[in-house]
């Protein structure tokens, strides 16, 4: 009996029945084209995304009193209240990097509650996490399609393309920002590195030759950028960077020696004078730079950030209370001589800031965020057929994505540790981000387990369930 059963299931699969009307009705069904004034909650979060990272409303003085950043923040707030079907919630359901950044929440408000200052704590959430984390989860739940991903990621791309332009032609690049108004050499570095790999992303994927066209003068741009910047950690970065290129599976090598060949020529051709020089003095000689044995060098830095993470271990001494820290508890304001002043240093470190001002908890928790932003693409790309990367314009983006995003991970891990950029947009715009791949990913791509409960009426559906069956390559697309 079982063996005249295997044979019927077998023919079956050999001899599939076609397509049941609902699939058919699915795949040949039109999308209704969108406009911007039907859904204008995407178009408004993309610029906001571009206006927030970039600073451009920082930079010029009319646009700074009316705050372009705060008013498309609220656009998009009323935006997404007036219509909230437009929203996926179910984004947020099954997420690792979404319990991550729920953790990350509560740290920071128990950071506020048992640190050194509630009242300067208490102001940055409100101020500036709050904000930040806002926009995050808007952007999770505003993902629906590939279409949605691939427009929130060039958004991300342009914001530094822009910081990139106004960096090199309007404001300059500087060791040291104007009360916060502008990014100093060092963080805009960090900008440089962490997109670096997007823009290469959409030059692999372009649908047109504008797009490819934009990609390229990005890289450009960001190139001359990193040298520019004269930043030691940025430059650490790009190496992490441009070794994960040459490294990354699923890309021709020839193209990745390109890619890596071409960046490395834009950046020798930008590069200041004694650019080289002040690069080579890393290896060389890296005891000779002030941040080897000053006392607001970043190594000592570093060695209060772990007393305080001591001192204070589960929830730190307060979100944004380093500096606070420096100026009344640490080792140096203890022996401070009377009447010397004393530096309220920021950590320059972003693992040493999570720690000290979240303790150990916090710490945990951002740093597993940052590997989590980098291991769930890469587990991504394995469910992926090869196929995709030379497939339709959707599934060639996501096939790349889940590689080139991994790379841009990497490269703000390496970059900060040499800036304090724990609680800014970047990691947490990139986590929404890598929260809308992997629901797009699973939708476009469904497990065979979710077949498992449904009852196994026919043979169709067993053939379906079957991931050796034509029947499931067919109806997956992924023969």
């Amino acid at each position: 009996m079982d063996r005249l059963q295997t044979s019927v299931i077998e023919a079956q699969v050999v001899n599939p029945y076609p397509a049941s009307p609902i699939i058919s009705r699915r795949r040949t069904r039109a999308r209704p084209k969108r406009r911007i004034y039907d859904d204008p909650l995407r178009p408004g979060l993309a610029f906001l995304i571009i206006i927030t990272l970039s600073k451009f409303g920082s930079y010029f003085g009319i646009l700074r009193q009316i705050r372009p950043a705060l008013l498309l923040f609220c656009f998009c707030a009323v935006a997404a209240f007036l219509n909230p079907k437009t929203l996926v919630l179910t984004n947020l359901k099954r997420n690792l990097t979404v319990w991550l950044l729920l953790g990350i929440l509560v740290a920071v408000i128990g950071s506020a509650a048992f640190g050194i200052s509630l009242g300067r704590a208490a102001t940055f959430i409100n101020g500036n996490f709050s904000k930040t984390l806002a926009i995050a989860f808007l952007m999770m739940v505003a993902i629906r399609d590939t279409r949605d991903l691939r427009t929130l990621t060039w958004a991300f791309t342009l914001g530094t393309i822009l910081l990139a332009f106004l960096s090199l032609f309007v404001v300059g690049i500087s060791k040291s920002s104007i009360n916060g108004v502008s990014y100093d050499a060092n963080d805009v570095g960090v900008f440089m590195t962490m997109s670096l790999p997007l823009a290469l992303l959409f030059f692999q994927s372009a649908t047109n030759k504008k797009e490819k066209l934009v990609a390229i003068l990005g890289i450009g741009l960001m190139a001359a950028t990193l040298v520019k910047s004269q930043s030691r950690g940025a430059f650490i970065g790009t190496l992490v960077v441009c070794a994960a290129l040459l490294m990354m599976p699923g890309i021709a090598v020839r193209r990745r020696l390109f890619f890596v060949a071409a960046a490395s020529f834009t950046m020798v051709v930008a590069a200041p004078d004694g650019y080289w020089t002040a690069m080579r003095s890393i290896l060389s000689d890296p005891k000779a730079d002030y941040n080897w044995d000053a006392i607001n060098g970043r190594r000592n830095l570093a060695k209060r950030g772990i007393r305080y993470m001591i001192d204070y271990p589960v929830f730190g001494v307060g979100i944004y209370n380093f500096p606070m820290a420096e100026g009344t508890i640490s080792d140096k304001a203890r022996n401070l001589v009377r009447g010397q002043g004393i530096r309220w240093a920021a950590p320059h470190n972003s693992f040493i800031q999570a720690g000290a001002e979240t303790g150990f908890t916090g710490l945990f928790l951002w740093t597993s965020l940052v590997i989590a932003n980098i291991l769930v693409p890469l587990r991504l790309s394995r469910r992926l057929p090869r196929s995709w990367l030379k497939g339709t314009p959707n599934q060639r983006f996501l096939a790349f994505g889940t590689r080139y995003l991994p790379v841009a991970q990497l490269g703000f891990a390496a970059t900060a540790s040499f800036v304090s950029f724990a609680w800014l947009e970047p990691v947490y715009f990139f986590s929404a981000l890598i929260v809308g791949l992997t629901v797009v990913v699973r939708r476009e791509l469904p497990p065979p387990a979710a077949y498992r409960n449904i009852g196994f009426r026919s043979l169709r559906t067993r053939a379906i369930a079957n991931p050796a069956s034509p029947v499931f390559a067919a109806h997956h697309q992924i023969a």
